[in-house]
Formats: structure tokens, sequence, C-alpha cells
């Protein structure tokens, strides 16, 4: 059972479900009749969704990339309603957590209007605090606090901001951001450990922990998740960066961010394996096992340092189709013949996942994880017409909800930001494009980048840049300035490492 909202306030729905855990399956079982309903409604409104698409052009050398490509496009355009995002086929709801881990991935660039829109209706008003992001609801745990990953909203703000430039939300985005970290300061810190309770991020169902947890959101909530807290880390980062734009004191953030990554790093790491563990667990003994979203996320946060991250890279282990959610999986809940939501987040392949580990990768310059990735991926997404919600890790076939949001996410942000190598930053994009040895042909044309329309063309393979050149002018860093106008054509040169040693001997000799 995916993660669901009643339409009831999410601490009436929480109190519900609290006192009588059996009425949250059958919330569950009438809110998926109910998201049919709706799916079949809105006919109309996918016809029209066409027209919101900005006419991105991506082309490479590899016929199965360009298709997965085009099939992910094809997926978003699917999954907009009413001008907003939905989680996928079948779920037609708006949700925190899918839309804005998918605006961080890559439609705060691909889709920047939809995501804003998206955004700034995730709200609701906490007594006491005032309007925070909204928190997703489930099935099996139910809501806030045994669940508390909403600061969420806060990244997938940050990113659009990043994207855009645009300050004129951005007050509304700190508001909420900031409000949220009080709320979770009150409800869900931890004084003991300095970290954040509730559940992992996403993976909400009873298949993500071992079976005393079963239907059990209350102790869930005195647990503490990797994805979780890393969450909650980068809450802070963005509530300090976010207070500087604004004129607003940004220190304070800054020092409980700090803290906390000591915390994480504390409790978490575990430096004979090389990667992060699991979960501390009621008693704040660590679950040993490792939780792939939240390894990817110490990575792309900082919250790692580089020696950890190359260990994370180089230790965590994986299956032969995919990153999985989290390894190694529990005997419980290996028969995969029930529902999905019996099995589903136990050491299942999420594509979304899979774009934020090969998006570690690439920051950390590492182009055989990425290419690994990116290559699973692409064969994933083969199997069917769309892109699935998850895959089994022991061949890949495809499970759970067609159309998924996130899931097209992740593999549009494997071009973004591994091929092309796109790092939005406030004063423009700094490049670092990861190309494997099998592309000899990459683009990308018709980038709607702030007041310009970019053309950006890649040759050659590796990570190290040879030439960048801008509207054939060559410029001395891989940087694009955001105050570029009109449309302009970006051309990188890339060279391998054992190319670019023999190019610079025989420079200097």
């Amino acid at each position: 059972m995916k993660n669901f909202r009643k339409s009831v306030s999410p601490s009436a729905a929480q109190k519900l479900v609290s006192k009588h855990s059996s009425l949250a399956k059958l919330l569950g079982c009438l809110l998926i009749l109910a998201g049919n309903t709706i799916s079949s409604s809105h006919a109309e409104d996918q016809k029209t969704n066409a027209a919101v698409l900005p006419s991105f052009v991506f082309d490479s050398n590899v016929d199965e990339y360009n298709a997965a490509y085009q099939k992910a496009q094809r997926v978003i355009e699917r999954d907009i309603r009413n001008g907003k995002f939905i989680a996928g086929k079948g779920w037609p709801q708006v949700w925190t957590r899918d839309s804005s881990f998918s605006t961080d991935l890559a439609l705060a660039l691909f889709q920047p209007k939809v995501s804003l829109d998206t955004l700034l209706g995730l709200k609701e008003e906490v007594s006491g605090i005032g309007e925070c992001w909204i928190q997703d609801f489930c099935g099996h745990f139910g809501g806030w606090p045994n669940l508390s990953d909403a600061i969420v909203g806060a990244i997938g703000a940050w990113q659009l901001y990043l994207v855009s430039g645009d300050k004129t939300d951005l007050r509304t985005f700190y508001t909420r951001t900031v409000n949220s970290l009080k709320r979770a300061e009150r409800d869900a810190y931890q004084a003991d450990t300095g970290l954040f309770g509730g559940c992992s991020s996403y993976m909400e169902s009873n298949s993500a922990y071992p079976a005393k947890y079963a239907m059990n959101g209350p102790l869930v909530a005195k647990t503490a998740a990797l994805s979780n807290v890393a969450l909650y880390y980068q809450g802070y980062v963005i509530a300090a960066l976010m207070a500087d734009r604004l004129g607003e004191n940004g220190a304070p953030f800054r020092v409980k961010a700090e803290a906390l990554k000591k915390a994480i790093n504390k409790h978490f790491w575990q430096e004979d394996k090389g990667y992060y563990g699991y979960f501390l667990d009621e008693d704040r003994k660590l679950s040993p096992g490792m939780e792939g979203l939240g390894e990817a996320l110490c990575i792309k946060f900082g919250i790692a340092s580089p020696e950890q991250a190359r260990r994370i890279l180089a230790s965590t282990p994986t299956t032969p189709n995919g990153y999985p959610c989290l390894w190694p999986q529990w005997p419980e809940y290996l028969n995969y013949s029930g529902r999905n939501s019996t099995f589903y987040h136990n050491g299942m392949i999420w594509p979304f996942v899979q774009g934020y580990w090969a998006w570690g990768a690439v920051d950390q310059g590492n182009l055989v994880k990425f290419d690994e990735e990116f290559r699973n991926l692409t064969k994933l997404s083969q199997k069917t017409d769309t892109f699935q919600e998850f895959y089994l890790p022991e061949d890949g076939h495809p499970k759970g909800s067609q159309d998924q949001l996130w899931s097209a996410s992740g593999y549009l942000s494997m071009i973004a930001h591994g091929l092309l190598g796109m790092n939005f930053e406030e004063n423009g994009i700094r490049f670092a494009p990861v190309v494997p040895s099998n592309i000899t042909s990459l683009s990308l044309k018709g980038i709607p980048y702030r007041q310009s329309t970019l053309d950006v063309k890649i040759a050659g393979n590796g990570t190290r840049v040879l030439s960048f050149l801008l509207d054939g002018k060559p410029l001395e860093k891989p940087f694009l300035d955001s105050s570029v106008k009109g449309s302009h054509q970006v051309e990188i040169q890339l060279v391998e490492p054992g190319l670019f040693a023999k190019f610079v001997n025989w420079f200097h000799r």
C-alpha cells in the first residue's frame, strides 16, 4: 500500500489510525478505489498536458537511451493533472514526498511551472507553529510524527530556486521550512541522540522494518532512520541559505546542521563496513543493513566526507539489476505473491533511489558507478511501456504502479545531472559531465534557463573537461553565468584521464 492522504486534516486521520490500526487497511482500500475513480475522471486533463511541456530535445548515438528519455517525458506528461504533479497511475493525489524528490531530481529544470504550483500547495496549518510542509500519511504507520519527513519539501523548493533564480516565493518557502523544523524539534527530536525520530523517508510500509514494527506507528516513531535524519540536516542547511538571501540570520540553522551531521556520523557510520547503518531502534541499537536512499543522500548532502563517500560507493551492497532500497532483505517479507504492500520496500529497486545513487556517483566523479546504474535503469525501463514504481531485485521484473513520477524523474536526473553534468548554482550552471565510453554523440537542445535558451553538445568520454565553448568562444572554466540572455550554444569536449595525461606530457615536451 503506497502512502496516501485522506481528505481530512492529517491530525484527524492520524488519531483515527493510531486508535484503530485495522482502520488503516480499510482506509487505504477506500482511497485506492477513490484514486482510480479520480484518475478516470481526468482524461480530458491528460489530453492537454502536452501543451505545458517545454520542448527539450535529447539525442545520443545510443537508441536505448533516447527511447528511455522519451518514455520518461511521456510519463511526466501523463502525471500532470490540473497543473500539478500526481504520483502516478492509480495515485491521482498530490504527495509532498513524490513531488519534492521529483522536483529536486529533474523537474525543477524540465517542468519549473508545474513544480512551483505543486510545491506551493504542499502546506498545512499546525497549531502553535503556523504553516508547515504537509506530512504524507500511510496505511501501515499513520501520519505525523510516526512519519516525519515533510521537511523534504524544502529540498524541492531550493532546487527550484537554484534553477529559476526567482525569489518571488522564497519567503513563503523559507517560513514553511523554518516552521517545519520547529515542529520537528517539538514533536520528533530525540535529545539523547541529537537525531529526529520517525520512519524512513518513503519506506513507510511494514515490509521496510522487522515484523515487530508491523502496524505499530508509535513504535516506529521511537526509531531514527538514516534518510529521514539526512533530510533534516539538509533542511537546516537550506533554511540557512534561504535566510541569507532574505536578510535573516542563518547562523543558528548552520549550528544545528553541524550538530546533526556529527550525530548522524556518530550513530550511523559503520567503519568496518564502509557505509551507514539503516536505523537506530527504540533501544538505540543500530540496524546494520544499508538504506539505499539514506546512503545516497548522505553523499549528495555532504554528510559523508569525501573518503566516506568513496567507501560508500565501493562497499554498499547492490544487486545485478539495480541499487536496492535496503539490504539485506527481511526474511519475513520475501513472499512476493501477495499484495505489493507486503513486500515492496523489502530490498526492491526503486528508480528514484537509483537516481539519487547515480547523482552521488556523479558528484564524486565515479564514472563506473554512474554508468552501472544508468545502464541498469535503462534496461529496467525497457520491460514495459512506462516507468514502474519498483522492480524485483532478483530479475528486474516490473511491479507496483505504472507511470511513476519520481521513477521517470530519476532517469531524467541521470541525463541532466549525469551525462550533461548540469549543477545549478545561484549564479549559473557548473558543468561536470560524466560520459561513459559507449556514447560518442550527446546533446540536449531547447533548455529554457532563466532568460536564455541553451543547446548543449558534448563530445568525448570520461569526466575531465578539456574545453568549454560558449557560442564558439572558449571560456576559462566550464561555468555558464546566469546573466546570459537569448539563445546560446554550449559545446564541451571531454577527454579520458589517460589521454589527458598523454596530452599534458606531449604539451610540455
